[in-house]
């Protein structure tokens, strides 16, 4: 599609369509901008929704920015049986070579983010650059005793959020997680809105099936130290130590990687500090 306005970004105005990639059909809405593709992939409990005012804060930067709801999420269709990363990584790269998209710019926000790691290690002729805020690379607090008691806590908050939503207490299961894993205290009723609540309630069925996933932690960082392209992790100035923490570690093994700190921000930058996140990225792209 071409669309005529080069300053244009994704709206909720923008047509939404479902990409048939054969296993599953995603919901995607794109605007082309010029030359080069960003592909934003969210985290979990979300959709797409989460990337729009980052896009609108993008807009004038000559890119086609493409944004999708992963496969169980809101719009798009599942299947039945035990999903796995490597599904999300598989079904981002389809959703590319399906819509002749090319090289494209990952821009990955939280399990989004890991989902681009194993993308440009798996699929590295599809992926030109990545920039990835707060992937949830927890596995890597083991063997470090100074950040022992850090690892131990977010399996703590992990299995107590599924005793919850197995047990059917969807919405204390989700404001549990959201509160003490990602956002912190009082981020329920602080930093979400209605609409916002309601997306990752209906969405945790799906993070539950994500919590049994027996490849979620298969995000080898190391695996960058081959790809070819720029790369950048950010993390917020006011983002939760757990990933503080997990995101100098990945700093550390990806030692060509570029890591940026978002001043103000935490966990959700998309959404809480688009201009600055648009600006970290613009710079990024200037890179590539």
């Amino acid at each position: 599609m071409t669309l005529s306005d080069p300053t244009a970004a994704p709206t909720p105005e923008s047509p939404l369509i479902r990409v048939d990639i054969g296993e599953v059909k995603l919901a995607t809405r794109v605007l082309e901008g010029g030359a080069g593709v960003l592909l934003f992939i969210h985290g979990s409990f979300d959709d797409h929704h989460t990337w729009l005012p980052l896009t609108r804060a993008l807009a004038g930067t000559g890119h086609t920015m493409v944004v999708y709801d992963r496969r169980g999420h809101s719009a798009s269709t599942d299947v039945a049986g035990q999903g796995t990363i490597h599904s999300d990584v598989d079904d981002a790269a389809r959703l590319i070579e399906h819509l002749g998209l090319g090289r494209v710019h990952i821009v990955g926000h939280s399990y989004g983010a890991a989902v681009g790691v194993l993308l440009a290690a798996k699929h590295a002729d599809l992926v030109s650059s990545l920039y990835l805020h707060e992937p949830p690379a927890f596995a890597l607090l083991a063997g470090r005793p100074e950040l022992d008691e850090l690892r131990e806590q977010t399996g703590v908050v992990a299995r107590e959020s599924v005793a919850l939503l197995a047990a059917g207490r969807v919405e204390e299961g989700t404001a549990y997680f959201m509160e003490e894993m990602a956002f912190g205290a009082g981020s329920w009723n602080d930093l979400f809105d209605d609409q916002a609540r309601a997306t990752m309630v209906a969405n945790a069925d799906t993070w539950l099936d994500q919590s049994r996933d027996p490849e979620r932690l298969a995000m080898d960082v190391t695996a960058l130290n081959a790809f070819d392209g720029p790369v950048t992790f950010s993390v917020g100035s006011r983002t939760l130590p757990a990933f503080s923490a997990s995101t100098a570690e990945i700093l550390r093994l990806v030692p060509e990687a570029s890591g940026v700190t978002i001043e103000g921000a935490g966990h959700g930058a998309p959404t809480s500090h688009p201009e600055e996140l648009a600006a970290a990225i613009r710079h990024h792209l200037d890179s590539t």
